[in-house]
């Protein structure tokens, strides 16, 4: 029995860098400035101005102003109801696309992926554009009585 001729490929280097070392600084280099400046800086100003007039201030605001409370009791709420909303659609949504071909497949795959194409910062400006007090349904649904914004329904 002859043993199997083994074939060389040359001298592998594995885990070593092909690049000049000035420009793996350079690259670690961008990264850390692009992190700093998208992620550092933004929340060291959050913090800066949630606590510029001091830790009694942010306590008032936080425990005992009126809008701040309405605002975290309507998020308590909503928030549950979505995540089992989400959950029960998404779930139906899952086994539809995976198990049947229908028509209009495409159209239910797109409104799926859309959230991931469109800011929410964008989708939030649109809604607020749209039924806010001064958004183009604003002034109707202000005439009946009704608040999207800020509210229960949105």
């Amino acid at each position: 029995m002859k043993p199997e001729p083994r074939i060389s490929v040359g001298p592998r280097r594995v885990g070593r860098p092909t690049e000049p070392l000035w420009v793996q600084r350079v690259l670690i280099a961008a990264a850390l400035t692009v992190l700093t400046v998208l992620v550092i800086v933004p929340i060291c100003s959050v913090f800066y101005q949630a606590f510029g007039d001091g830790v009694g201030a942010y306590w008032n605001n936080l425990f005992r102003d009126s809008d701040t409370l309405h605002s975290m009791g309507l998020t308590m709420l909503v928030a549950p109801i979505a995540v089992v909303f989400n959950v029960l659609f998404g779930i139906a949504a899952a086994w539809l696309l995976t198990r049947f071909k229908f028509p209009g497949r495409t159209l239910l795959t797109t409104l799926i992926d859309l959230p991931f194409a469109v800011s929410p910062i964008v989708a939030g400006l649109m809604l607020v554009l749209l039924f806010g007090a001064r958004g183009f349904f604003g002034p109707l649904l202000q005439s009946w009585d009704v608040k999207i914004i800020v509210a229960l329904p949105g």
